[in-house]
């Protein structure tokens, strides 16, 4: 099977004309027509047929199954095409979150500049949940991951290096200030400040939500936490943080959530499963590894 044949079906499977397709790969239609049937000839079995009175073809059981394995090539062929390249890049492409960058990272900074590592980092500074997808397509090669649950993806090869705990937080005089902890319940008509999807938070907030049966009040998203801070510390709302990005210069006040779900701020190293390393790269995860010490203590 050819590549460009495989990706002119994946496009018709989704397109369902192969006008359609012609015109997204500028090319003429006897071309896709001909890829069709090359993968016909070599799977042995019609893929789709024209449904006349639709105008547009329909997908065998064959064509089914030969799209779910066709994506899964197309996804692999192109990550080979970037790590190759890569390999011969002296860079290490590292996803690293704002709050593991700012809280956490510091902590090895000495180790890695030592390396004379430091240099070589061409660092992707996104919230974790655009990580995984950075990661997964190849827009980086290692990522330290906050997870509200270990990661599980058979794709993913992942190094746990600590959890912590979120933590209501408010203006020193909000009435928040006063409790050591609450139940989310009562947060019911309180405004929410919160950072955007990129980030793990949004999606704890739901789940807080969810279990105490009301939809969070959010009155404004942000991707800097400078900013969500600023914004609860002036008593705009109040928001939902690991407890570690809370300083004394904040003038921010901690409050634990109960009842406490399982999900906390797991902290991992993330790399694609059987990626291959070169040797500045195993340097960098052996100084990532030592967070494993310096989260928990």
């Amino acid at each position: 099977m050819k590549l460009h044949d495989l990706a002119y079906f994946c496009s018709l499977y989704n397109l369902r004309t192969f006008t359609a397709v012609a015109k997204h790969f500028n090319v003429e239609q006897p071309t896709v027509t001909l890829a069709i049937k090359r993968l016909e000839n070599s799977v042995q079995a019609k893929l789709v047929f024209r449904d006349r009175s639709k105008g547009m073809i329909q997908v065998t059981p064959a064509g089914e199954i030969l799209y779910r394995h066709a994506v899964k090539m197309l996804e692999d062929a192109n990550l080979a095409e970037i790590e190759i390249r890569q390999y011969a890049n002296s860079k290490i492409r590292f996803g690293l979150p704002p709050i593991i960058g700012s809280l956490y990272f510091p902590k090895i900074i000495n180790e890695i500049t030592d390396a004379e590592l430091l240099k070589n980092l061409e660092i992707d500074e996104s919230g974790s949940q655009q990580l995984l997808t950075d990661l997964m397509t190849g827009k980086v090669d290692i990522a330290l991951l906050a997870t509200l649950l270990p990661v599980q993806n058979s794709n993913i090869s992942v190094n746990f290096l600590g959890s912590r705990d979120f933590y209501i937080i408010s203006a020193t005089n909000h009435w928040l200030a006063q409790q050591e902890e609450i139940d989310f319940s009562e947060l019911k008509n309180e405004p929410f400040i919160t950072l955007n999807g990129k980030f793990i938070h949004q999606h704890l907030l739901k789940l807080y939500g969810h279990q105490a049966h009301f939809k969070p009040r959010v009155v404004f998203e942000t991707q800097s936490i400078s900013t969500l801070k600023k914004l609860v510390a002036k008593n705009a709302g109040i928001g939902l943080l690991v407890g570690d990005a809370v300083n004394s210069h904040d003038q921010l006040s901690l409050t634990k959530i109960t009842p406490a779900l399982p999900e906390r701020f797991n902290i991992s190293i993330a790399t694609r499963k059987d990626y291959l390393f070169d040797e500045q790269e195993e340097s960098f995860i052996n100084k990532l590894l030592l967070l494993q010490d310096r989260i928990n203590n």
